[in-house]
C-alpha cells in the first residue's frame, strides 16, 4: 500500500504540475497570457526571511540561479503536496477509486483561490489581481489553469488507479 501511495503522490503531483507547464506555454504561444515566471516567484520566497513579503516590481536584476531552483522546486512540491490531500482527506482508499468532487475542491477552488490570494499578492498583483490592468483576464487565466491543473489530476489518478 505505500508504494501505491507514493506512486499516487507522484504521478499526480508531478503530472499535473507538468500539464500545467504546458498550459502555461500553449498560453503563452498564443499571446493570452505568459504563465507564472517561477524565478521571480524563487525570488519573492527568498525575500520573505528578510521581511520583503511582496516582490518589488522595480527589481529588474537578472534572476539568479537559486531563485529559479527555488520557483521551480516550490511548483512541484506544492504540486505533490496538493496530491497528499487527496488520499490525507479523502483516506488511503480514494486512491483506488478517485471520485471527481475532490479533484474540483483541491485542484480547482483550494488552489486557484491559494494563487490569487497568495501568490498573486506576493508578486505584486494584490489580493484578487486588483493591482493589475488586467484583473479580470488574469483571474479568468488562473481559473482555467487550474482546471486544467484539475483535469490532470483526476485523469493521472484514474490511471494510476
Amino acid at each position: 500500500m505505500t508504494f501505491d501511495l507514493i506512486t499516487f503522490v507522484l504521478v499526480v503531483g508531478i503530472g499535473s504540475t507538468i500539464a500545467l507547464d504546458l498550459w502555461g506555454l500553449i498560453t503563452a504561444k498564443i499571446g493570452w497570457m505568459p504563465g507564472t515566471h517561477w524565478p521571480s516567484v524563487g525570488r519573492w520566497l527568498l525575500g520573505i526571511p528578510a521581511g520583503r513579503l511582496v516582490l518589488d516590481g522595480g527589481d529588474d536584476r537578472a534572476h539568479s540561479v537559486s531563485e529559479a531552483l527555488t520557483g521551480w522546486v516550490f511548483h512541484y512540491a506544492i504540486g505533490i503536496a496538493y496530491a497528499v490531500m487527496f488520499p490525507l482527506f479523502w483516506g488511503v482508499d480514494f486512491i483506488s477509486a478517485p471520485t471527481v468532487f475532490p479533484f474540483v475542491l483541491i485542484g480547482v477552488i483550494i488552489s486557484t483561490l491559494a494563487g490569487l490570494i497568495i501568490l498573486m499578492p506576493g508578486m505584486g498583483g494584490g489580493i484578487f489581481a486588483r493591482k493589475l490592468p488586467n484583473a479580470g483576464a488574469m483571474i479568468t487565466y488562473v481559473l482555467v489553469a487550474h482546471v486544467v491543473f484539475a483535469i490532470a489530476q483526476y485523469v493521472l489518478a484514474l490511471l494510476v488507479a
